[in-house]
């Protein structure tokens, strides 16, 4: 599937079920649209489109010039419902795609019906302190550059130095790192941008983060894996949950990309919670009336 957007060129992968709720999925840091590959097969009441997100997969690659910065992928989403004809939508996002639909769903609350996160509590913040230090690193590292790519002889290769850092298995790994691959002169190497692997020069703080989530209008669902994850901590994670009014938190036993060796154990719940908050989000105007 490709689109073309105001943003730039998306590609990802479809489940299309024709009048059935609509369903936009967004994949974690350095994975692609096939991370929902085992979990999509079994929504099957439900429209589904997964995306690459801009640099990963067979999405293009943002400009040179510019930089991965995490505000700019919810201009990406609102540019693909767009391409793809949907005045709204429900989200469905694991990692880095559940902080963007978290914070998506806060800037946009008319173009979502409701949100489903897999591990993640909406986007890393931080406190204002280390903020100069984070800047200068980000600039150190951008004047470096990428390096030259590495290459390897089989995307089996690809998968095993995947696996050497991350909790993927075998098969997960194998998928991602499938479509992630590009063959040139009988070598594999990633398409994802380098680019994606530098310092974030400004990260939101804590408050900010905070007074997104907890302006969430939309139902919402999570399943919390990793609780003790580097970027959270259980009174974040508790402070987080406060302030998600319309939340529903789970939490579950094994690792980061569970959606994909375990999709069973989550299918049928997220699949109901959909088909049942299938209304029209409330537009502004609405909002101002009711309130």
């Amino acid at each position: 599937m490709q689109l073309d957007t105001s943003q730039g060129r998306l590609a990802g992968l479809s489940w299309r079920q024709e009048g059935a709720p609509r369903v936009l999925c967004l994949h974690g840091w350095l994975d692609n649209a096939a991370s929902f590959l085992p979990l999509a097969g079994l929504l099957r009441r439900l429209d589904v489109v997964a995306l690459d997100l801009p640099g990963h997969g067979h999405s293009e690659h943002r400009h040179e010039t510019t930089r991965y910065h995490f505000m700019d992928y919810l201009f990406n989403v609102d540019a693909a419902l767009d391409a793809l004809g949907w005045s709204d939508c429900h989200l469905l996002g694991h990692s880095l795609g559940a902080a963007i639909s978290a914070v998506y769903s806060s800037g946009a609350p008319e173009r979502v019906r409701s949100i489903v996160l897999l591990d993640a509590l909406g986007p890393i913040s931080v406190s204002a302190e280390g903020t100069a230090d984070r800047l200068r690193r980000s600039l150190v590292k951008n004047r470096r550059g990428a390096g030259k790519p590495r290459t390897y002889g089989s995307v089996d290769e690809m998968a095993a130095a995947r696996r050497n850092v991350s909790d993927l298995s075998e098969a997960a790994a194998r998928l991602i790192c499938a479509r992630a691959a590009k063959c040139d002169d009988g070598r594999y190497e990633w398409r994802s941008d380098p680019a994606l692997n530098w310092i974030s020069s400004l990260v939101m703080t804590d408050g900010q983060a905070l007074d997104l989530l907890g302006h969430i209008e939309a139902p919402l669902l999570s399943y919390t894996i990793t609780p003790e994850a580097p970027w959270m901590s259980p009174a974040k994670a508790a402070a987080r949950k406060e302030v998600m009014k319309h939340g529903r938190h789970l939490t579950l036993e094994g690792h980061h990309h569970f959606h994909m060796d375990a999709p069973g154990q989550i299918a049928e719940t997220i699949e109901v919670f959909i088909l049942d908050h299938d209304q029209v989000p409330m537009k502004s105007d609405q909002h101002d009336k009711h309130d």
